[in-house]
């Protein structure tokens, strides 16, 4: 996996995005001026055009880009959940303006054939986009093109609802030791507590009656960009949950199934490049099992290899939207509170 490469693609997508759209305001992640929170499920977005435009090619191919199946579930599951609306229901509601995650579609003639995107326009955060074409070639090109522009700034709002969440009611003790231990910082909910600590490696968990969410944070010398290699990843992951994460019956322990398909890309977070591997876990001598995502990246305070990895059992519930909330939690990670340990 040429991880460069593909960073490289990632970011210069987002600059082509800023440099041809028009934004009223850039506010990134802070709500600055004080709007009022935004609406909508989690991971829904509204998608509003006329009925005749919507209803055919431009149904499918939203439809195969957004709501496609999102990878590395044990049972499909949709990325987003599209709502189509009529423009008249749409400018007519003030619920529906105040949603987070917005896709207009203006066709119409003499139109300039351009998207433009407004950031927080009335509520915090929220995305809205609006695309102006006079004609079906134009309009499908403008929509692939800034498809993962849009789907990352959707993401984004996501991630920005849940972790504003979790800061009202944060962990405050398990959440300086993180920062103390691994040096870089995580906002880990109340509901989270320790289960597990060695020098290197954390198990943090959240148990319900019929779930569990976990999260294994580990460290070790960086030896090289082999260690963001997926079969390297997934060697690492198996060999730290051996070692840690016990199953219920005697010798059992987590694992990953390797006998799905393993989904891996490398994405940006607070501008570091982080491989992120989604699958399938299971449990070896034992018969429960479910989803993760795992995190590797080279900690930029300390230089170390850093893997983060989210794994949930909820046997009874979609998975989606559970995972997107442990998600959150690696997406909330702060490595500026950590830089006075550079230099030590």
């Amino acid at each position: 996996m040429n991880n460069a490469k593909i960073l490289v693609t990632i970011l210069s997508a987002v600059i082509i995005f800023f440099i041809t759209s028009c934004t009223r305001n850039n506010q990134d992640s802070d709500n600055i001026n004080g709007l009022p929170s935004s609406g909508g499920k989690t991971l829904e977005m509204i998608v509003v055009a006329s009925d005749s435009l919507y209803n055919g090619q431009l149904r499918d191919s939203i439809m195969s880009n957004f709501a496609a199946n999102q990878r590395g579930l044990n049972q499909s599951e949709p990325m987003f959940d599209v709502v189509h609306l009529r423009e008249s229901h749409f400018i007519h509601s003030d619920m529906l303006q105040k949603h987070r995650n917005i896709l207009i579609i203006d066709y119409k003639k003499g139109n300039p054939n351009k998207m433009y995107q407004e950031i927080n326009r009335r509520v915090y955060p929220q995305s809205v986009y609006k695309l102006m074409v006079d004609n079906r070639d134009s309009l499908f090109a403008i929509l692939m093109r800034f498809y993962p522009t849009i789907k990352y700034q959707f993401y984004k709002n996501e991630h920005i609802r849940i972790y504003n969440a979790f800061k009202r009611d944060e962990n405050i003790k398990l959440t300086d030791k993180i920062d103390k231990v691994f040096n870089l910082h995580l906002t880990i909910p109340a509901d989270y507590y320790l289960a597990k600590e060695k020098k290197d490696f954390f198990w943090i968990r959240k148990e319900t009656e019929n779930e569990s969410y976990d999260i294994m944070l580990y460290k070790a010398p960086f030896s090289g960009n082999g260690l963001f290699n997926q079969e390297k990843i997934i060697e690492i992951r198996d060999q730290i949950a051996k070692e840690n994460i016990p199953g219920p019956t005697r010798g059992s322990y987590m694992g990953t199934e390797k006998r799905v398909e393993i989904y891996s890309d490398t994405i940006n977070i607070k501008n570091n490049a982080v491989v992120e591997t989604r699958g399938l876990w299971r449990l070896f001598g034992d018969f429960m099992g479910g989803a993760f995502i795992n995190y590797v990246f080279q900690n930029p305070n300390t230089k170390e290899y850093v893997m983060i990895d989210c794994f949930l059992y909820s046997p009874k519930k979609p998975k989606r939207d559970l995972l997107m909330q442990m998600e959150s939690i690696v997406y909330s990670i702060d490595f500026n509170k950590n830089k006075k340990n550079n230099n030590k």
